[in-house]
């Protein structure tokens, strides 16, 4: 019974030594995007998040758009970055944050949450892509894939962040002219139409006037509020979004906790026993 005991120990304390592992690498997540514009501001497309290893860039300013980031640019679709970040980090996470209420886009003044189950055992950084809405090829995300680190080197979560979107994180893709022809989330408009572009991403270029014109009428039949969407007079002080990450659950036990449990349920049984006897 000694040899028993002594086993029963052992294991204890090797899944212990486990239950700690294990729980120090799986984070349950929750990613809220609020759009902090007024009515008649801007919207933007379902906000495409992704947690990656670092590897994943998927832009460049003053580089040529992918065709992952072309088509989400112009249509908001996020099916071709998808693939592209998977061909790179194949162990990458997504999340996708639609409106629960009406049309996807998330509208001014509109909130959206959705959960990621993480188990990190490496560094791992944040993307958000997204099509500015409405625009020809505007789109809003981060430039430095290593921006927002969210877990460290051993895989632990680094804390609760905010993501301030101002101005300064919108960019022109430079695969469309700026214009009504093609654009996006304007009634009569066809999304198809694609007027040649600048050839290259750049920023700090502002919406045509032409999206504001007299009788042009955003998809969901509001217009657009000129003094409210000059985002690069003042990029930072533009407050477009903001952009939260925050554990929002305990770690369910792991695989080696009833072990772990039971063999101290044993040990503590035979004290007891010892004692009485």
């Amino acid at each position: 019974m000694r040899f028993v005991s002594r086993n029963l120990l052992a294991l204890a304390v090797t899944a212990m030594g486990a239950t700690v592992a294990v729980s120090a690498q799986a984070t349950t997540l929750q990613i809220t995007v609020t759009n902090n514009q007024a009515p008649g501001g801007l919207s933007i497309t379902p906000l495409y998040t992704a947690l990656h290893d670092g590897n994943f860039d998927a832009f460049d300013l003053g580089g040529t758009a992918s065709p992952g980031l072309e088509l989400i640019a112009e249509t908001g679709m996020p099916s071709t970055i998808a693939a592209e970040r998977r061909a790179i980090d194949g162990d990458s996470q997504p999340l996708v944050l639609a409106s629960p209420n009406g049309p996807p886009p998330v509208q001014p003044g509109e909130r959206v949450s959705g959960i990621l189950e993480v188990n990190a055992s490496e560094a791992l950084y944040f993307t958000f892509l997204s099509m500015l809405l409405p625009s020809n090829d505007h789109f809003i995300g981060n430039d430095d894939p290593l921006a927002y680190q969210i877990f460290d080197a051993a895989g632990n979560f680094t804390g609760n962040r905010t993501i301030n979107v101002t101005g300064g994180q919108i960019y022109d893709a430079g695969t469309e002219a700026n214009g009504l022809e093609g654009a996006a989330f304007i009634q009569g408009v066809d999304i198809e139409d694609s007027p040649t572009g600048e050839g290259s991403i750049q920023q700090g270029l502002s919406l045509s006037d032409e999206l504001f014109g007299e009788g042009v009428l955003l998809a969901t039949g509001d217009t657009l509020n000129p003094a409210l969407i000059d985002f690069t007079s003042n990029p930072g002080a533009f407050n477009l979004l903001t952009i939260q990450i925050t554990e929002v659950a305990p770690v369910p036990l792991p695989a080696t906790a009833p072990l772990l449990l039971g063999a101290l349920g044993f040990m503590g049984w035979r004290h007891r026993r010892k004692t009485r006897s």
